[in-house]
């Protein structure tokens, strides 16, 4: 078997990373806010910084970055030289280690990205280990305030809610709540969101392109920044965000069933949830089709993935039995993986999502 380095490494790296920088592992406040006495080492709120940086195949990458002061970022890359195309958004949350001296950016990738404090004007890019950078090239973000924030445009993951005539949007990756705007393709999810929900008010998970700006206060008329949903993607019900700034393993992590092909895979209360386990030690496949446990192979190279020799339990059972064939029958079908940080994607040979899942903690 041949796996991907990066999918082994990355969990440890981030454990071992927080360890060693000391970045607060569950901190959703930071050093800085109305809340601390101590005034931040970032300066004032927000503080935004700009900079162009080397880029290995192209003339150089403009990095914007927008500081919040509840811990959420905005990131705008430019890579320059490369006409339409070349503008990338992305937002996350921003952790201080414990020597306040070092930033790290959670979201943009499944390792975060790390910048020095050099001081409040300054912040100087780091290597995925946290060191400096040996080079004569510019790896400066200089601070700018005479300029604001950006209104970031991108697809976004979060959970969703709506009720009385009013939507709220969690983005995943941020943790951050915004008001969702009643325009562009709001009322497509709104449908969706409806049509999935099983109580008024349940907050689903959803997946939508759109952009982040400002717009007039539901009380007030204050601006506000709120979620502009420019194209409803889909509704995932029985998914969460999962644990902002972590990331799961693809081996060795129970993943919880939650579609299959476009159908959700929705359990009755206390019923035992269709999963499956992938273990490094045997390369070795393991978990619950609904009705019955199952065993079998698997193989990944990169990022194809088969499965072999399955084998299950032959228990008659009155729930449960159509879903696991349609599970046993994906995992036939599936060619090749696409992992996030908590969800799994299987696809076909024509690139078809045939089942998706979640992370969730090993019982």
């Amino acid at each position: 078997m041949r796996v991907t380095k990066s999918l082994l490494t990355v969990p440890i790296m981030l454990l071992l990373m927080g360890a060693a920088l000391g970045w607060a592992s569950t901190a959703d406040t930071v050093k800085g806010t109305m809340n601390d006495e101590a005034p931040s080492p970032l300066g004032s709120f927000p503080a935004i910084f700009e900079g162009e940086l080397p880029c290995a195949d192209c003339p150089g990458i403009y990095y914007h970055l927008d500081l919040f002061e509840d811990g959420v970022f905005f990131l705008r890359t430019t890579y320059l030289g490369r006409g339409a195309g070349a503008i990338s958004d992305t937002v996350g949350s921003w952790t201080l280690a414990a020597d306040e001296r070092r930033l790290a950016l959670f979201g943009i990738t499944e390792t975060p990205m790390l910048f020095r404090v050099v001081d409040p004007e300054t912040l100087r890019k780091l290597d995925i280990e946290g060191r400096d950078i040996e080079s004569s090239l510019n790896y400066d973000l200089r601070r700018k305030d005479a300029i604001g924030t950006i209104e970031p445009r991108l697809t976004m993951r979060g959970m969703y809610r709506y009720m009385a005539d009013a939507a709220l949007f969690e983005e995943c990756l941020s943790g951050r709540r915004f008001h969702v705007a009643m325009e562009a393709d709001n009322i497509a999810l709104e449908r969706a969101y409806l049509e999935a929900q099983r109580q008024p008010g349940e907050a689903l998970l959803v997946s939508l392109q759109g952009r982040i700006a400002e717009r007039p206060a539901m009380e007030g008329g204050a601006l506000v920044l709120t979620v502009v949903p420019e194209h409803f993607i889909g509704v995932w019900p029985g998914e969460t965000c999962g644990a902002r700034k972590t990331t799961s393993e693809l081996l060795n992590t129970r993943w919880k069933l939650t579609r299959l092909g476009d159908e959700p895979v929705v359990m009755a209360e206390n019923q035992r949830e269709p999963h499956l386990l992938l273990r490094s030690q045997d390369n070795r496949v393991s978990g619950f089709g609904g009705c019955n446990n199952f065993n079998g192979s698997y193989e990944i190279d990169g990022q194809s993935i088969t499965f072999s020799l399955m084998a299950a339990t032959m228990m008659a059972c009155s729930h449960g039995a159509d879903t696991e064939r349609a599970f046993l029958a994906a995992l036939g079908k599936a060619t090749t993986f696409r992992k996030t940080t908590h969800h799994l994607e299987l696809l076909d040979a024509d690139g078809e999502v045939v089942a998706r899942f979640e992370a969730t903690e090993l019982q």
